[in-house]
C-alpha cells in the first residue's frame, strides 16, 4: 500500500480578552518580580552545588545531596507562589484564557482507501480533521477549570462536537498549605495518562497520525488518520514518590475510570470501574540530556475482561547554547494486551495482541524537523494479523508560537 499524506497544521491563537476592571496593584507585580529574582538565585545556587558534587569524593556527597534536595524543595515552593500570585493579579476571573487550534490534512493515494469501518472512502481528498477550542480558568488559588471542545471530522461524512477534555484540577485544599507528595486531582473527562503519546492532542503530535498501537489498542472510531486515543471519564491522582535514585524525579498517576471506553474492550459501559496506573522516572543531565522511562497498566472486568500493559521510553538532547535550533528526540512505546474475541460460532476466545513503535527526530534548524517512525503490531481484533508501517516526516514551523 502506497499512501502519501501531506499535512498542513494551522494554529490560530486567540488573545485572551481582558475585561474591564481595576489595574493590577503595582505592589503585587513587584512581589512577583522579587520572587522570580529569588528563584533565579536559588537555581544558580543549585547549579553550583551540582558542580561541587561531581568534583568531591563520596564521603562528602551525601551532605551536598541533602542541600540540593532542600534547595529544590524551596525552588518548587517559590514556583508555586509565583504561579498563585500571577493568577491572582491576572484579570481573567470572568474571562478564561482561550486558544483555538485547527488541524488540516490532505491525502494523495494510488488506490481506494476506506476508514476503519470500511464504509467511508478517505483517499484522495482534503480533510479538516479537528478544530479545538481550549478554555482555562483559575477558579480560585486552589483549583482550575479546563474545557477543550473538539469538532472532529467523521471520515469526511460529517462533523461531531465532543468535549475532548472537561475537568476540574484541584492543586491543593484550603486546609492544607502544601498537598502531600505534590498531589493533584483531576476530576472529569481527560486524556488518560497511559503511556506518552495518548496524552498529546493531535495538533501537538510530531507525526501526521497517531501510532498504530494507540489507535488500535486505546480506541478510534474512524482509524488512525483521524482522532484516536483513550479519554475516559473518572478521577486522576497525580503525585510524586520518594526518589529511588539521586537527582531523579519519580511521578505516578492512579486513575479510577468508567469502564468500557478502551478500544481493546467492547465499547459499552460496565457496572464496575476500570483502574489505571502510570509511573514515570525521569533524569536530567547538565540541562542538556533528558531520559524518561515509564510503565502503564489498565484493567477492567465489565462489559468484558480487558487488560493492557505498556512501557515507554523518551530521550531528548538539546545543547544549552543551541537549544532553539538543534535537538534530537528518540523514543517509543510497547503495548501488551489481553481481551476476548467471538468467532463465527459465538465462541469466546482469549486474544493476546501486542505491538510497539519507535521514532527518531532531528532538528536541523530553528524551523525544520526531520524524523522517521516505525510501527509493528499484532492486531487486537486477531493477534494472528500482523501490521507494519514505516513513515518519514518533515515539520516546518514559522515562529516559536508553533
Amino acid at each position: 500500500m502506497k499512501t502519501l499524506v501531506f499535512v498542513l497544521l494551522f494554529l490560530l491563537f486567540l488573545t485572551p480578552y481582558r475585561g474591564a476592571g481595576q489595574e493590577n496593584p503595582r505592589t503585587e507585580e513587584n512581589s512577583v518580580e522579587r520572587l522570580r529574582a529569588d528563584l533565579k538565585s536559588l537555581r544558580q545556587e543549585l547549579d553550583s552545588l551540582r558542580q561541587q558534587t561531581s568534583a568531591i569524593d563520596s564521603s562528602q556527597s551525601d551532605d551536598l545531596e541533602q542541600a540540593e534536595e532542600h534547595i529544590e524543595k524551596r525552588a518548587q515552593q517559590l514556583e508555586n507562589k509565583i504561579d498563585a500570585l500571577s493568577r491572582a493579579i491576572a484579570p481573567v476571573v470572568l474571562n478564561p484564557r482561550t486558544t483555538a487550534f485547527i488541524n488540516f490534512a490532505a491525502r494523495a493515494d494510488d488506490h481506494t482507501v476506506t476508514d476503519a469501518t470500511g464504509q467511508h472512502e478517505i483517499s484522495n481528498r482534503p480533510f479538516l480533521r479537528t478544530a479545538e477550542l481550549e478554555m482555562l480558568n483559575a477558579v480560585d488559588p486552589y483549583a482550575e477549570a479546563v474545557l477543550i471542545v473538539s469538532v472532529e471530522n467523521e471520515a469526511g461524512k460529517d462533523f461531531s462536537v465532543d468535549a475532548e477534555e472537561a475537568y476540574g484540577l484541584i492543586k491543593r485544599l484550603p486546609i492544607i498549605e502544601e498537598a502531600p507528595l505534590g498531589l493533584k486531582l483531576k476530576i472529569g473527562k481527560f486524556r488518560a495518562p497511559f503511556g506518552i503519546s495518548n496524552k498529546i492532542h493531535m495538533h501537538d503530535l510530531p507525526w501526521t497520525t497517531r501510532p498504530l498501537i494507540v489507535s488500535r489498542f486505546l480506541g478510534s472510531e474512524h482509524g488512525e488518520f483521524f482522532e484516536s486515543g483513550f479519554n475516559p471519564t473518572g478521577v486522576d491522582m497525580d503525585f510524586f514518590l520518594p526518589n529511588p535514585i539521586p537527582q531523579t524525579t519519580l511521578e505516578m498517576n492512579v486513575d479510577i475510570l468508567r469502564a468500557g471506553e478502551l478500544g481493546l474492550g467492547e465499547g459499552t459501559s460496565g457496572l464496575q470501574p476500570g483502574y489505571l496506573s502510570h509511573i514515570t522516572l525521569s533524569k536530567d543531565w547538565n540541562n542538556e540530556h533528558l531520559l524518561i522511562l515509564g510503565a502503564s497498566g489498565y484493567t477492567e472486568e465489565h462489559p468484558s475482561p480487558a487488560r493492557l500493559a505498556g512501557i515507554d521510553l523518551t530521550y531528548k538532547w538539546a545543547p544549552s547554547e543551541q537549544r532553539e535550533s538543534h535537538s534530537i528526540v528518540a523514543g517509543g512505546e510497547a503495548f501488551f494486551g489481553r481481551n476476548v474475541i467471538s468467532d463465527s460460532l459465538h465462541a469466546i476466545n482469549p486474544n493476546f495482541p501486542y505491538g510497539w513503535y519507535g521514532y527518531f527526530q532531528l532538528q536541523t534548524s530553528y524551523w525544520l524537523y526531520l524524523g522517521m517512525r516505525f510501527d509493528w503490531l499484532r492486531e487486537p481484533i486477531d493477534a494472528k494479523l500482523l501490521t507494519r508501517n514505516l513513515a518519514a516526516y518533515a515539520s516546518y514551523y514559522t515562529t516559536e508560537f508553533l
